[in-house]
């Protein structure tokens, strides 16, 4: 985005030279892997069972073409031919060979991208919303430039992530990040910014409280440097399991800690970090606003793979594509749709990742044109917002913290679940699938959520239901019903729920209604509303 000054380029240069001299000192023995894990954990450098994974940030989810071809590019060399899209809007080389990561940083850094503080405890990325009103982008960006190899910042007691949204609709998850920006424009038509803390998933899910609002826009870093700066000081290093921030709050108090945070934003330096209009104009470009130039045409009006394809795909002037197949995992995408995606739609300059492992066209012409491509060359688009477009971690085929398997589920789940007309009548379900407690698929805010458990030295999971994801007010935590049960019983399941919701309602919406399940001995739901 803004990466491509002398000085920027620069920095980072130094960064990839440093961990070059330090992956030569680990080789030759001079560090153990305990030391060697805090040089490369600064780099998104992850050890998995069969090799490393490399952790590529991507600011706001937001990447060019000339970026994607460059990816497809490493992923032929260095990785097995595709890459994968998280649910934190970054991309992940699961197959990294550590001699050739140097080589391989060196490459990535053509296209202005970089792994640093995507991992490790500091702060690690900035989601954002996928409508830029407010200049969302332009805001996500002076944050970004704010922490990043902020040295002050680098040895937090937890990983720390940040979110930025601008309209009602949820589509971030605001309230379940450690640090949350609610932008809108007041009474006076000026912009201003809601502050929410203490949000997280994990052993202890807890929903992120309004600690500030109605802040002034040149107040941001100033503040958020402050809320920094305690959680840093105060935070607990002692347990793993309770360094996050959201902990920190919950002992000390939402009012103790905002007398902490406001005692050091009024009596410290405020002239440092308040931004003036000169500094935030170098990030405000004509570029990022949106321009609807779609045409129809009135020959497609009664096309009616079109008409559905629209339906699921087309929401709020923007084409949402799903980059999951019955074929593949989750988040996937090889290089062979990357080169579709360059040959017929390298006019629209810029596609964006989103938190449910798809992409998203932010510029378009002719959306017709789009449907026919994509329906020729892609093997299922119509899945966006179906049972089938799950959301997955790697599960314990690649990750060493997991504890059950998550991609083979998902195959197994969208293998079984081919009716379009039966996922049509289920639509706006998200099912979500966790390997482990740390929730990288997000089981804790799907309608339907499977979390994998270890139990006998096989795959257990654990069922969890009842969340209503569209709006931002009422976004809750799923609740866990049944115990564990071994994972070819979880089909099973699954489609007791599903027949439930057909027989009893014939169109049924969770976002709209709440809905409980009782499990009973007989194998029979009972819904209350």
């Amino acid at each position: 985005m803004y990466y491509n000054n002398f000085y920027y380029k620069f920095i980072i240069n130094n960064s990839f030279n440093n961990f070059n001299k330090n992956l030569i000192d680990y080789i030759s023995g001079f560090y153990s892997e305990n030391e060697f894990k805090i040089f490369r954990l600064q780099l998104g450098l992850y050890r998995q069972n069969i090799s490393y994974m490399n952790r590529v940030a991507v600011h706001c989810g937001n990447l060019n073409f000339n970026q994607l071809i460059n990816l497809s590019y490493l992923s032929i060399f260095y990785d097995k031919k595709y890459f994968h899209f998280t649910t934190r809007t970054n991309i992940q080389f699961n197959f990294i060979k550590l001699l050739n990561f140097f080589e391989f940083l060196k490459k990535l850094n053509f296209s202005f991208l970089h792994p640093i503080q995507t991992s490790g405890n500091c702060v690690r990325n900035i989601t954002s919303s996928n409508k830029d009103s407010l200049m969302i982008l332009s805001w996500g960006e002076l944050v970004r430039q704010w922490f990043n190899l902020n040295f002050e910042f680098l040895f937090l007691p937890r990983k720390f992530k940040i979110s930025i949204l601008n309209q009602k609709k949820d589509d971030t998850f605001l309230k379940i990040h450690d640090l949350g920006f609610f932008i809108k424009k007041n009474s006076l038509n000026k912009i201003i910014f809601n502050i929410v803390v203490g949000g997280g998933l994990g052993r202890t899910p807890l929903m992120g409280l309004y600690v500030l609002t109605n802040l002034h826009w040149k107040n941001i870093l100033n503040y958020s440097d402050k809320l920094i700066r305690i959680y840093n000081i105060y935070g607990f290093r002692n347990n793993i399991y309770k360094s996050r921030i959201k902990i920190l709050i919950k002992c000390l108090g939402v009012n103790s800690y905002i007398k902490f945070l406001n005692k050091e934003f009024n009596y410290s330096n405020k002239i440092i970090f308040v931004i003036n209009e000169k500094e935030i104009n170098f990030f405000f470009f004509k570029d990022f606003i949106f321009k609807n130039n779609n045409k129809f045409s009135k020959k497609i009006i009664f096309n009616f793979f079109f008409l559905n394809w629209l339906k699921s795909s087309y929401k709020n002037n923007f084409i949402f594509i799903p980059i999951k197949n019955n074929n593949k995992s989750p988040g996937d995408i090889n290089i062979f749709q990357i080169k579709i995606l360059y040959l017929f739609f390298q006019d629209f300059e810029k596609l964006k990742i989103l938190n449910r492992q798809n992409i998203v066209f932010l510029k378009y012409l002719n959306i017709y044109t789009i449907y026919l491509k994509l329906k020729k060359y892609f093997f299922n688009i119509f899945n966006y917002n179906f049972l089938t477009d799950i959301i997955s971690c790697p599960g314990k085929d690649y990750c060493v913290l997991a504890n059950a398997k998550s991609i083979s589920i998902s195959k197994i789940i969208q293998s079984t679940f081919t009716d379009f007309n039966s996922l049509n009548k289920m639509f706006s379900i998200y099912l979500n699938i966790s390997g482990c407690i740390n929730s990288c698929g997000h089981h804790h805010i799907g309608n339907v959520g499977f979390l994998g458990v270890n139990k006998y030295n096989n795959n257990w999971y654990q069922l969890f239901l009842n969340n209503n994801i569209n709006n931002y007010n009422n976004l809750i935590f799923s609740k866990n019903l049944l115990s564990s049960f071994i994972y070819f019983k979880l089909i099973f399941y699954l489609i007791k729920i599903l027949k439930s919701i057909l027989i009893n309602e014939k169109k049924i919406f969770f976002n709209d209604y709440y809905y409980f399940f009782k499990f009973q001995k007989n194998l029979s739901f009972k819904i209350y509303k």
